[in-house]
């Protein structure tokens, strides 16, 4: 059994020690799986220029949660908002480092969304400030205690569900192409206001 679990765990720390290194092959276009646990699992379609995903969303009912995705990078890498909205926080705190936490207010149904931005290099905006979608708010960094020395963006989305107020939700159900259809920020493209959809929180190669 300790066996076992030692051949389970290389996988992971061979993982962190090649994206430290920043020798990790698939730095664009790749996302990883879900954990076993995770219900429902979204199918995932990544753009060949996006950055990758190194974590998916996790939230179940025995306490394990890892409530967004960690989008991997370079220190300094542009982080953009991922929708039209408002600055509603922008500090830094010892566990999740530099954070800035976007309000992007009730779309045609009504419901609120919020999103955050976390381990953050510099935060380039003030609270109370106006955001169009695609503009940079910060840069990808490593700050926290929970950053884990990993340059990667930890991104979480917040939806109004009923009278609960915003619950945690899976990025992947609000991409502009559909659901798991990432969508890169194009800033030649007409985006449609009256619901809630998202671009990427990282520039793709390219754009």
């Amino acid at each position: 059994m300790k066996l076992s679990k030692r051949r389970l765990a290389l996988p992971a720390v061979l993982t962190s020690v090649l994206l430290v290194s920043g020798c990790v092959p698939q730095e664009h276009g790749w996302a990883s799986v879900y954990k076993p646990a995770q219900f429902p699992k979204i199918s995932v379609k990544m753009p060949a220029n996006a950055p990758s995903i190194s974590q998916e969303f996790l939230f179940t009912t025995n306490d394990a949660k890892h409530l967004g995705i960690d989008v991997i990078g370079k220190v300094g890498d542009p982080v953009i908002v991922v929708a039209a909205g408002w600055v509603a926080r922008s500090y830094s705190e010892p566990m999740y480092g530099n954070r800035v936490v976007i309000e992007h207010g009730p779309d045609a149904n009504g419901k609120r969304t919020v999103t955050v931005y976390k381990h953050l290099k510099d935060r380039l905006v003030t609270e109370g400030a106006m955001v169009a979608r695609g503009q940079q708010i910060a840069t990808l960094g490593t700050t926290g205690l929970l950053g884990g020395g990993i340059p990667h963006l930890h991104f979480e989305l917040f939806r109004q569900a009923g009278g609960q107020g915003e619950v945690s939700a899976d990025p992947h159900l609000y991409w502009v192409d559909g659901v798991g259809q990432v969508t890169c920020f194009d800033p030649a493209a007409v985006y449609d206001f009256s619901s809630f959809r998202m671009t990427y929180p990282v520039r793709c190669r390219g754009n």
